[in-house]
């Protein structure tokens, strides 16, 4: 059985912090196309928990994490036209509160007005309930937060012009202070930027599920990094002010006021987020709730045990854990990627096609001769464009 996780489609070339999970509808399609075409069965995330450890089969599952706008758009009529089955992961915070359900595969608005026009946000409940309807697609939970919060004491960057849209970026910035953005923030995130002062400290962070989170308590030295951002109308245009900034940092040379959750509040938190997604999927889709995506794999062996006395009983497995197995490793699917870009040592060396796509699959399903030559065509690919 192949679980094989997937995000976003559409929203490539999106100018928000995760463009690069995003696929094309075309290659979403030819995906698809060809998971069909090689006579692949579809499986809730249940059957593929059943199926977790079974070889050289046809057994495939389709994921989807985060409950973004476009799988309702643009993904769900694919799987409607070649009868497909998928789990969608959704976090609670990101759901559209709105009880709307919106035009589905505009391929016009999308090419010609741009996806944040067209498909460029979250789920609703009434888009979640129709997909479910169809008996193809399943809700399962992504947690509630999916955000990182402060782990330390150390400053690794600091809010600035673009912060909140460039890829990688620490749009979370904005989630956690302005939760209410959140379902709407992949087309309001430029203009809710200024929001937060430029100069604000950014510290080490992580997780939300695996982080115990730090309290920074250091309001003078902020006010002095604002204060000096603000100085200048031309700051950011600068090419060292990042140094100006960290200068100010190592100038104070304050004592950090800062301090951590307790393991107490962090395990309350922890149950909070864990209780709350459940609840609140199970509110607006009449059904029980019981499988988990670990947001960016991010979650520690103690949350999977109060995963699990909350009343989940199906667990994606976090990638972390392939490269150290622990006691839960053989409880969870493991999940391969979408093969979004063909690569060799790092470097990316070209789109797959769809026989790529194919091999690879078989390749990742333990068939010896398509690892082998899916290899040997990467090498060839790579050996190629390096000529």
């Amino acid at each position: 059985m192949i679980s094989i996780m997937f995000h976003s489609v559409g929203l490539e070339n999106l100018k928000w912090r995760s463009s690069h999970i995003s696929e094309s509808i075309s290659q979403m399609e030819l995906k698809l196309w060809q998971i069909k075409k090689d006579g692949y069965r579809s499986l809730s995330m249940q059957d593929a928990f059943y199926s977790r450890n079974s070889k050289k089969d046809k057994l495939i599952h389709l994921n989807y994490d985060d409950g973004y706008l476009d799988n309702w758009i643009h993904l769900f009529p694919i799987l409607e036209n070649l009868k497909l089955k998928a789990t969608i992961y959704v976090s609670a915070d990101f759901i559209d509160p709105r009880e709307i359900v919106r035009e589905q595969n505009n391929t016009y608005d999308h090419y010609h007005k741009g996806p944040e026009n067209c498909c460029a946000g979250f789920l609703s409940f009434p888009e979640m309930r129709k997909m479910e309807n169809s008996g193809l697609v399943e809700i399962q939970s992504h947690a509630k937060t999916h955000t990182w919060y402060f782990k330390g004491s150390k400053i690794v960057d600091f809010w600035h012009p673009g912060s909140a849209t460039k890829a990688g970026g620490p749009v979370w910035m904005l989630w956690n202070r302005f939760p209410e953005s959140k379902p709407f923030y992949l087309t309001e995130a430029d203009n809710l930027e200024s929001k937060i002062p430029y100069g604000t400290p950014i510290y080490e962070h992580g997780k939300s599920l695996e982080t115990r989170r730090y309290y920074p308590g250091n309001e003078k030295l902020e006010k002095k990094l604002i204060e000096h951002a603000a100085s200048d109308p031309y700051f950011f245009k600068k090419n060292n002010w990042i140094n100006e900034l960290n200068q100010i940092v190592n100038r104070e040379n304050e004592n950090s006021k800062g301090c951590f959750e307790t393991e107490k509040e962090y395990f309350d938190r922890v149950n909070q987020e864990l209780s709350e997604s459940k609840n609140i999927l199970e509110i607006g889709l009449g059904h029980p709730i019981e499988g988990i995506c670990w947001p960016g794999g991010g979650v520690e062996k103690e949350v999977v045990i109060l995963a699990k006395s909350i009343g989940y009983k199906y667990f994606t497995l976090p990638s972390k854990w392939k490269r150290s197995p622990n006691e839960f490793y053989h409880e969870m699917i493991p999940r391969i990627s979408s093969l979004s870009k063909v690569t060799f040592n790092g470097k990316i060396i070209s789109i797959p096609t769809s026989n790529d796509f194919s091999l690879y699959l078989k390749a990742m399903n333990g068939i010896k001769l398509s690892k082998f030559i899916f290899f040997i065509k990467r090498a060839f690919k790579f050996l190629k464009n390096e000529l």
